[in-house]
């Protein structure tokens, strides 16, 4: 009777270690990918295509913001420079130089706070003092803690990078398109028992997931032939 006690309490924390490595390295992961793939997602046509955008990207949102206007798919479009806020409105009645994308555009920093024969560049405030306020409908690209879908995931994600384009209005905050590379936690080897936590040492690991896209290739293709 004792032996078998004693092997029941040695293959209990065994089955609870399997148990929890299949979970966090199987049903997590797929879960997640589910849950993703179910999320409604709102197609831009060309009559739903605002004519304004918005991104919170803090290294790089002036110079997404000032070339998506340069290659005409917005009239006007906000983005982050340093710590102010910039806008950016295509000149009625002018043509960029370089209408065609070229991703070395998005590391040409100095250049982004100039005006150009096709783009006006305003100043309109500090990140920390005020948000752009856009009352007509709008594209707005978030990333990594920023976007709202990347917090749907049930526990079951604890961090990821993110990238995700909603279609904003005064009635509608829809999902457009989504990215992640997710990171979920499981049990590490050797299975050491935290006892304060009731709960398996972890590490984390990658999810799997597509390349990061680049960010506004994201959008264009999001916004299609429109």
């Amino acid at each position: 009777m004792l032996a078998l006690f004693l092997a029941g309490a040695a293959i209990f924390p065994l089955a609870s270690y399997v148990y929890a490595v299949a979970d966090a390295r199987l049903v997590a992961p797929n879960a997640r990918k589910a849950e993703v793939t179910s999320w409604p997602r709102e197609r831009i046509t060309p009559d739903s295509r605002p004519r304004v955008f918005l991104t919170t990207w803090m290294n790089v949102g002036g110079s997404i913001a000032k070339t998506l206007v340069e290659l005409d798919r917005f009239e006007r479009s906000y983005g982050l420079i340093g710590d102010d806020w910039y806008s950016f409105e295509r000149i009625a009645g002018s043509a960029c130089a370089a209408p065609h994308y070229n991703a070395l555009s998005l590391y040409r920093h100095d250049e982004t706070r100039k005006s150009t024969a096709c783009v006006s560049v305003t100043k309109v405030g500090r990140r920390f003092d005020i948000f752009p306020q856009i009352a007509e409908p709008h594209l707005r690209l978030l990333t990594d803690e920023a976007a709202p879908s990347r917090h749907q995931n049930g526990g079951t994600v604890y961090s990821s990078s993110t990238l995700e384009l909603r279609l904003i209005s005064r009635d509608h905050n829809n999902l457009v398109s989504f990215w992640e590379a997710p990171y979920f936690d499981a049990p590490a080897f050797p299975p050491i028992f935290m006892y304060r936590d009731m709960d398996w040492w972890r590490k984390s690991f990658e999810g799997e997931h597509s390349r990061r896209p680049e960010p506004i290739k994201f959008v264009l293709d999001a916004l299609g032939n429109t």
